[in-house]
């Protein structure tokens, strides 16, 4: 039986412009535009250095990640698509909280973060100040790495690790933490684990030898990939 049978010439002359159309269609066009990673603002002029293709804001600018959902604004700022962002004398903000730092490094291909330079973290009720502070952005934890000194708790260790989720703390030894008269110490060895109690006037901070075992898993996973990630 013919197939086109009992079919109008409306039908007919549909089916074919459907089909040619179909066919001029390229997978090009089929694709959706990628999404730019970064968001810039330059404050004044800026070049692209052909050696390394990396556009330079040299009166700095702001810049946002979307990946890592990182805000900056720097006096200097170089970066690659793709692959790297470098930001000098910078403030910058995300769900980690606040952090002013000397440099900051993205890594846009594994989406990690290092500061360097001395640099001041203030995470919710937690005010910090260390060498460095380290972040890899799905594991759900930052680190301050170096002379960790906090005002809000009173506190020192040689790395400080943060929950973001639930505001717990990991002081690496060795530390030292004063809850009024109570002074805890702890040798190169040592960890202690700071748990957030919300009161009415604010947050305190019960602290603990016995450390919760998936917590440390996630610090010391992370802390490898950064460690690696930075060439240690």
């Amino acid at each position: 039986m013919d197939p086109d049978r009992g079919r109008t010439p409306l039908r007919v002359a549909a089916s074919l412009i459907a089909a040619l159309t179909l066919s001029f269609i390229t997978p090009s066009a089929l694709a959706q535009p990628p999404v730019a990673e970064l968001t810039v603002i330059a404050y004044g002029a800026q070049r692209v250095d052909l050696a390394s293709g990396r556009t330079v804001l040299e009166d700095g600018g702001e810049l946002v990640e979307r990946r890592s959902g990182v805000r900056l604004t720097a006096a200097w700022i170089g970066y690659l698509e793709g692959v790297e962002v470098v930001a000098r004398e910078v403030r910058f903000e995300g769900d980690f909280g606040r952090v002013e730092a000397g440099e900051l490094v993205i890594d846009l291909v594994n989406v990690h973060l290092w500061a360097d330079g001395g640099v001041v973290l203030q995470h919710e009720a937690l005010a910090l100040a260390a060498t460095s502070l380290w972040l890899a952005v799905d594991s759900g934890v930052v680190g301050l790495v170096g002379e960790v000194e906090a005002l809000v708790p009173e506190a020192s260790a040689s790395e400080a690790w943060i929950e973001l989720a639930t505001g717990r703390v990991l002081l690496l030894g060795p530390y030292r933490f004063a809850d009024g008269p109570l002074v805890l110490t702890g040798n190169v060895d040592a960890i202690l684990q700071l748990d957030a109690v919300e009161l009415v006037d604010g947050v305190a901070y019960d602290a603990r030898s016995t450390v919760d075992d998936a917590l440390a898993q996630v610090v010391t996973r992370a802390r490898d990939q950064l460690r690696a990630g930075r060439g240690e």
